[in-house]
């Protein structure tokens, strides 16, 4: 069972399979609905290995060890320890440019060579080759320090310290960067290239307040600092297992790892320092630690949230698939995200017409909605596009390719009023009311027919048909408690009804597969399911507590729990392999392959809730609340509610979905 009553949340792990759920056929041609095409999603990054927030919420919220993270993400691997080698780091904003360093103390040197210099700046001359210069300041003015030089140049500092001053200073446009260790130019290829070499400890201070927030250890009572200590292993053991081109074993961006040195001064900024006392320690905690794979140092990737479930290996990863319950901790921005992209936008970026619709066609298969895209389609005026769910990330600067499009499913729908009026949206056909032919009885709910008909059931049991066979009711008998709720067959050529005691009443085609008529329940029946052929359905009470027949199966209740509001309907899923269930207040409770989108309590509705209909590719679902209002969830679209075409006079009392 999952309980859910915030906006959005991960759900359970499907075992690492393709889900294919879209569809060939193109729509017809079309505008899309909205001028922005909305998506929700979950994590940022690649989801491969450990997840920087999950680590923080099984470190605060779980009082797990860095160690039982680390072995958690990356699952296969053992404990192993590098001691401190040194390491080569490419400055990726020095590419093709001259190196050009100072030091304000005048404590550096070119290796192998005598005297000390200020300033330098290392020419590329093509070749191989290199022109050093010398300088008050990197403003220079500049002057050769002998002739061209072949291979590298390495400068080093003369003195080492912790401080800033005795460290060597590189100068950008606009910003100045001070680093640990030797500052280095090579050519890598045809390519100039500048270089930090240092020890690795010394790196890591560096670049673990750059991925993990120092400020992180403070949080849950100091319990945080077993987040930067499982980061600091991670980046440990991920610097290690690189093997970049050329001399340098990593990098300085995120397609490494982020690292900017010891301290930085952009612009008119002050200078600011970039390592933490907190970070230090979590480095020094875990001194030389990495995690090993086959033998070999495992590259151990990260991102900054998983969304709920790694991406494991059908991702790329070499570490198993796991559920990341860390990741859904309170601070986590990421866990859950939504996204809006205008339509011209998507139309710009294709060239292929106005955008009609988008289909995801693949996901992994991997948690919530099926888990991340792995090939979408959009539907253009002229002509199809089809991408790879991070293909459309990268296009549109999504946060992960784990995303749902929302609010464009749009299916016709009826809601009927205690008094029988019966209010068309969608597209649904109206094909008259309890009012419209002067009939005065209340009415429990309203039931899909074939070829867009319905029957309205009495509060007595009485059941009224337009535009669709009468097959017979209960009204007008003598029941031990009234019926409570209707649902039609698999072939609509007949319907079942069900009394609060769990008694059932079939008519037409609709086959009887048992009851609780004669059992004695905790709490009354309230609605009933049938399975998506017919052959079974579910019953469901108050409390939760379902109870199945035929060919139902059980996929869980609520029955053992203390519930805000009783339960009061269900709906099954497209592929009948789950079943919400829903509380008056508009709580969710997902069971099976029921994905959670949302519920009221989560948007802070306050309304009370009188049924669920599930979008057809069961990512969405709308909730009909007494107050005639239609909420739309996932990759539903509400066509609108009783009270936005002034029916306002009567509550809602239920909804059906044409099919």
């Amino acid at each position: 069972m999952k309980r859910r009553t915030g906006i959005l949340a991960v759900l359970s792990l499907t075992a690492g399979l393709i889900v294919a759920v879209g569809v060939a056929s193109p729509p017809p041609a079309a505008a899309y609905p909205n001028p922005v095409v909305e998506l929700f999603g979950h994590g940022f990054g690649h989801g491969r290995g450990l997840g920087q927030y999950g680590a923080l919420g099984y470190a605060i919220d779980h009082g797990w060890s860095y160690k039982q993270i680390v072995g958690h993400y990356y699952g296969g691997t053992t404990e192993g320890n590098i001691g401190n080698p040194t390491i080569a780091v490419r400055l990726s904003r020095m590419d093709g440019k001259a190196t050009l360093v100072q030091q304000e103390r005048g404590q550096m040197s070119i290796a192998g060579e005598v005297g000390t210099y200020t300033a330098l700046q290392v020419l590329p001359l093509g070749n191989s080759l290199w022109q050093v210069q010398s300088a008050p300041t990197c403003a220079g003015p500049w002057s050769n320090v002998g002739g061209a030089r072949a291979g590298s140049v390495s400068i080093v500092p003369t003195v080492t310290s912790d401080d800033p001053r005795d460290m060597i200073q590189i100068c950008e446009a606009g910003a100045y960067r001070w680093y640990r260790g030797a500052i280095e130019s090579h050519y890598n290829g045809t390519s100039a290239e500048t270089i930090n070499r240092l020890e690795m400890e010394s790196y890591l201070r560096g670049v673990v307040p750059r991925e993990s927030p120092a400020s992180w250890a403070d949080l849950g009572g100091g319990a945080g600092i077993h987040a930067l200590r499982a980061q600091a292993v991670a980046a440990r053991s991920y610097a290690q297992a690189e093997d970049r081109p050329g001399v340098s074993k990593t990098c300085d961006t995120t397609s490494c790892q982020v690292y900017l040195g010891k301290a930085e001064q952009v612009g008119t900024a002050a200078f600011k320092l970039l390592e933490d006392a907190r970070t230090d320690r979590a480095i020094v905690e875990t001194a030389g630690e990495v995690r090993m794979l086959n033998g070999a140092i495992a590259r151990t990737e990260f991102s900054s949230s998983t969304g709920g479930v790694t991406a494991g290996v059908a991702g790329g990863s070499p570490f198993p698939t796991v559920t990341d319950d860390g990741d859904d901790t309170a601070s986590n921005p990421n866990h859950n995200w939504t996204s809006k992209i205008g339509v011209d936008v998507v139309e710009a970026k294709y060239g292929k017409g106005g955008l009609v619709d988008i289909k995801v066609l693949e996901r992994n298969g991997l948690g919530a909605e099926g888990g991340r895209v792995r090939k979408m389609r959009l539907f253009f005026t002229g002509g199809n596009v089809d991408v790879t769910g991070d293909e459309f990330r990268l296009a549109f600067n999504l946060k992960s390719d784990w995303f749902t499009p929302v609010n464009i499913a749009s299916f016709p729908y009826h809601v009927v009023t205690r008094d029988g009026g019966v209010f068309s949206f969608g597209g649904a056909e109206f094909h008259g009311s309890l009012p419209g032919i002067g009939v005065k009885t209340q009415v429990k709910d309203i039931t899909e027919g074939p070829g867009g008909g319905y029957w309205l059931l009495g509060e007595d049991g009485g059941v009224f048909s337009f535009d669709v066979p009468f097959y017979g009711s209960m009204g007008g008998q003598r029941l031990n408690k009234p019926v409570v709720g209707m649902e039609a067959s698999a072939s609509r050529q007949g319907y079942w009804l069900v009394a609060g005691d769990g008694g059932i009443f079939s008519f037409g085609d609709a086959p009887f597969f048992g009851s609780t008529g004669n059992v004695k329940l905790n709490q009354p029946v309230v609605a009933m399911a049938p399975t998506k052929g017919g052959r079974g359905y579910w019953m469901v009470a108050t409390d939760g507590g379902i109870f199945t027949f035929g060919d139902a199966p059980f996929h869980g209740s609520t029955g053992d729990l203390r519930l805000n509001q009783p339960v009061f309907a269900m709906a099954p899923t497209p592929g009948g392999q789950g079943y919400w269930l829903v509380a008056r207040d508009g709580g969710i409770f997902t069971f099976g392959d029921a994905t959670f989108q949302g519920s009221l309590p989560g948007r802070g509705v306050l309304e009370t809730a009188v049924e669920l209909l599930p979008s057809p590719s069961g990512f969405g679902y709308l909730i009909v609340t007494a107050q005639g209002r239609v909420h739309a969830f996932g990759d539903a679209s509400s066509g609108g509610g009783p009270a936005d075409v002034g029916g306002g006079g009567s509550p809602a009392v239920g909804a059906g979905r044409v099919v």
